[in-house]
């Protein structure tokens, strides 16, 4: 492009983010004319001097062009010393694209790190024109919109890395939507830090290795609530495909029915304890306490309800009679030690299913023998 006294950006194409003109040696009251979607940088000396807006601008440098040619008839100068950079820089939105390969943690208690490959899209714009000039425009080697992509596609790919190898791999995929706000919260920093507005993020695909995700389904298979009764289950069904293809039809025949009805008793066995217990302790024989008539285990020593001894106790605790004169007979008082009674002769209880006839009645604590 030939040097003009009037500076536009009239080439910009729909991506074009930045545009440098070529000549830095112009002259001073230079036009310099800014498109509205635009701004442009004002560079003097080697110093950023300001930001035009969009609109008309004359530029002063000291660049006038008989001083210039006295300075390089005295000095030997072969081009000016005052050099003026115009650069422009588009306030449009620009949309990219990224895409990572790296390492993750596969699920909560899984902490195995495994390989994730993500991809998707972003969307930012220009904020701080000076902190993008000094930032990243200070560091690319010329200022082209090439130079500006490579950069954001190299920034990015490092920022969406760093956060989602923190994330789990399993909460990610059962929620993109979630895992892209979050990303796009925790790196929208970094942008702000170099005059970069990131305005959306979005993981439109995040996938592992078909070996890697076989890990991680048996993984939640088998930690879940039935993953051991299944594992249980494949186990003794692998044991009937290995007898059914012995030698002999019997073999096959048994492994078909005995797997499946030993797998049945093994999920019934916890259940079938707890219903032997729930039975015993319905058998377990009650005795009434004579004083407060209160339930007991039979034997028992104190009655849980009023605390006072068992007739058994009571015996124990009574002194030793002393020969008395005989007396009439009463019912069961000339029983023998160790005689069976069906029913209490004093007040006819049924007490045939005590393990043995008690020395007194449990329900009316008269002496029995």
């Amino acid at each position: 492009m030939a040097k003009t006294n009037v500076v536009t950006w009239d080439s910009q194409g729909p991506d074009d983010i930045i545009y440098a003109y070529e000549h830095d040696d112009l002259r001073t009251l230079t036009s310099v004319t800014v498109p509205e979607h635009a701004v442009a940088i004002f560079s003097r000396d080697g110093q950023l001097t300001g930001v035009l807006e969009p609109g008309r601008h004359m530029i002063t440098s000291s660049n006038i062009p008989w001083l210039t040619k006295l300075y390089n008839l005295a000095m030997g100068f072969k081009e000016t010393p005052f050099k003026v950079q115009i650069i422009f820089v588009s306030l449009k939105m620009f949309n990219g694209r990224w895409g990572i390969r790296g390492m993750v943690k596969a699920a909560k208690g899984y902490e195995v790190p495994i390989t994730l490959m993500a991809n998707g899209d972003y969307q930012f714009r220009i904020s701080d024109v000076p902190v993008f000039f000094t930032q990243v425009l200070g560091g690319l080697k010329s200022y082209t919109t090439g130079d500006v992509n490579a950069f954001m596609k190299a920034f990015i790919n490092e920022q969406v890395t760093q956060q989602l190898s923190q994330q789990y791999y399993m909460e990610m995929l059962n929620n993109l939507e979630i895992a892209s706000t979050s990303t796009k919260v925790l790196i929208e920093q970094y942008f702000t830090q170099r005059g970069i507005e990131l305005l959306s993020l979005k993981i439109a695909e995040a996938r592992t290795t078909e070996e890697d995700q076989k890990k991680v389904f048996e993984y939640l298979q088998f930690s879940s609530a039935n993953g051991e009764a299944f594992k249980r289950y494949e186990v003794m069904d692998r044991m009937a495909d290995a007898i059914g293809n012995s030698q002999g039809g019997a073999a096959m025949g048994t492994g078909m029915l005995l797997f499946p009805q030993m797998y049945q008793q093994l999920q019934q066995q916890p259940i079938q304890g707890i219903q032997a217990q729930q039975q015993f302790q319905q058998q377990q024989p009650k005795v009434l306490c004579p004083f407060c008539g209160g339930p007991n285990d039979y034997p028992y020593k104190f009655c849980g309800n009023c605390g006072k001894p068992s007739p058994q106790m009571q015996a124990q605790q009574a002194p030793t009679p002393q020969p008395a004169a005989p007396q009439p007979a009463s019912p069961g008082a000339g029983a023998a030690p160790g005689m069976r009674f069906n029913n209490c002769p004093y007040c006819g209880q049924d007490i045939s299913g005590l393990p043995k006839t008690p020395k007194f009645c449990p329900y009316c604590a008269e002496q029995l023998f």
